[in-house]
């Protein structure tokens, strides 16, 4: 007994000849220390003077009503916190992973739900139009429908994908792994956290939980969306989901952590890139990629915007088709509203159609039906739909179409040379490489929208609707190069002799005459 206790209190316990009792010491265990009545049996215990004592955080001996802590009872150990901590941590972002997804779930199957609700004719229950919210989330990430009610019977694939219905799932997920990267770097040393207990988990381990629980979601709507007149398809599911969640959450880690963010990748992706040359490395991670990339989104939205321009100059030139096409699918205004709407949310998709033409390669409509600016093919009986009224009469080329085949790679390079100049004090081989790569990245982003604009929408004719990725996407690149890099490099030079002539105290863009300064300041 003696071996556990300190020197005073050993002393003590030998001396007074008491004994040691546990008590009920609250949280830890009390010792109670009371005199003992046998002088002979010091080693002896006598519990009818013992009482325990109580309310103690530790171990306590108690002697002529003076107490003393001895020991602290037993806390927490640091790896026992850190590892609550990354459970926690881990936890949430899986359960914000499930929020965004059901998010954008919900928010699509009330809108809906609001348009069956309002339509007159419903042909259906409710069931079905949650079953078409789900359809509509999935192929919003890319995925395809299969439609089981056609004349002929047989499964017709959906598989345009609607830009602007994207745009909701894609923020949901955006915002969740940006408050999950910041909760991260509040963890990490330098944060708000208290000095020395470490990151909780590291961001890497937090985005995939974050996947993990949107995922979790999407398996759980795809099940649900496995029969019915309107399914998903599951293979198109399986491969477009997860590749456009992980695209978002890469996207999310490189717009908030910046270079930071290729800490995230695997090692073997992290040592490949250290082999890369220090100059493309630089171009990649320095500054210059920063201006690429602010360049080359600036020559991605002039495209479309011109894009979106020519598809209402065409939609003004056959008004009368145009409302023709309405009056045939929706007799009553609450499906013309429907209609409407169901257009509004395919302009993003038709302002890359109008930029796919404007940029020469043009979209089909249809298998055979090519449409471009130097002419429009025959194309074969179409389904009456208010979007595609205002496509142009087969044909050869006309004014418009050679007039947005100038106008359309113009707009693109202006763009992107206004934003790849600076300000005029980089080299010119600087200026000329920075544009360069933000031509690639404008055409890398065109072929993805492309892609992601077109699809089959039936089977035989309908096999084939929208432009081709492989041809929009190089010549994107190939035209905002063209006009872009020059462009840059004119604007380069003129700023540069903007400053030089305003350090040297003239008007910008006017010869300074000798001794006209000396002249004003001795008239002063």
């Amino acid at each position: 007994m003696s071996s556990q206790l300190p020197c005073s209190h050993l002393y003590l316990a030998q001396h007074q000849r008491c004994v040691r009792l546990p008590g009920n010491g609250g949280r830890g265990r009390a010792w109670s220390w009371r005199k003992s009545g046998n002088d002979a049996g010091r080693n002896s215990r006598d519990t009818a003077d013992a009482c325990p004592v109580r309310g103690g955080k530790g171990r306590y001996w108690q002697h002529d009503g003076v107490s003393q802590l001895t020991e602290r009872g037993t806390t927490l150990s640091s790896h026992g916190r850190t590892a609550a901590r990354r459970s926690s941590a881990i936890g949430t972002a899986t359960v914000s992973g499930a929020t965004a997804a059901g998010l954008g779930l919900g928010a699509l199957a009330v809108a809906v739900l609001l348009l069956w609700i309002a339509s007159p004719y419903p042909d259906s229950g409710p069931s079905r139009a949650l079953h078409l919210a789900a359809g509509l989330w999935f192929m919003a990430h890319g995925g395809g429908l299969v439609r089981a009610a056609t004349l002929s019977g047989a499964p017709a694939p959906l598989g345009v994908t609607p830009l602007l219905l994207a745009a909701l799932p894609l923020w949901l997920l955006h915002r969740a792994a940006r408050d999950t990267l910041a909760a991260a770097a509040d963890g990490a040393p330098g944060g708000r956290q208290a000095p020395g207990t470490g990151p909780a988990a590291a961001p890497r381990t937090l985005l995939g939980a974050l996947l993990a629980g949107y995922l979790l979601v999407a398996a759980g709507a795809l099940l649900y969306t496995s029969t019915g007149r309107l399914s998903a398809a599951p293979l198109s599911a399986l491969l477009a989901v997860p590749g456009t969640a992980a695209a978002t959450l890469a996207f999310t880690a490189w717009h908030t952590l910046g270079a930071d963010a290729a800490s995230l990748l695997p090692d073997r992706v992290r040592g490949a890139l250290a082999k890369l040359p220090p100059a493309v490395r630089t171009a990649l991670a320095g500054p210059r990629s920063a201006t690429a990339r602010t360049a080359a989104g600036a020559a991605i939205l002039a495209l479309l915007a011109a894009g979106t321009a020519l598809t209402l100059l065409g939609l003004a030139l056959h008004a009368g088709r145009f409302g023709t096409d309405l009056a045939r699918l929706a007799p009553d205004w609450a499906g013309r509203g429907t209609l409407l709407l169901l257009c509004l949310t395919l302009l993003p998709n038709a302002a890359v159609w109008g930029a796919a033409y404007g940029l020469g390669p043009g979209f089909t409509v249809g298998v055979g039906g090519a449409v471009g600016p130097l002419g429009t093919a025959p194309r074969p009986e179409l389904p009456p739909f208010p979007l595609l009224s205002g496509l142009p009469d087969p044909g050869p080329g006309s004014w418009p179409g050679w007039l947005a085949l100038a106008v359309v790679p113009a707009a693109a390079g202006a763009a992107l040379a206004r934003c790849a100049a600076g300000d005029g004090h980089r080299t010119w081989q600087r200026t000329a490489g920075t544009a360069a790569l933000a031509a690639g990245l404008c055409g890398l982003a065109m072929a993805v929208l492309a892609g992601l604009a077109g699809g089959p929408v039936g089977r035989g004719t309908l096999a084939s609707f929208g432009p081709s990725w492989w041809l929009t996407g190089p010549a994107a690149a190939g035209w905002t190069a063209l006009t872009g890099v020059p462009g840059a490099l004119a604007l380069r030079a003129w700023r540069r002799r903007t400053a030089r002539r305003a350090a040297e105290g003239g008007p910008p863009g006017r010869t300074r005459r000798p001794g006209l300064l000396f002249r004003r300041r001795s008239a002063d």
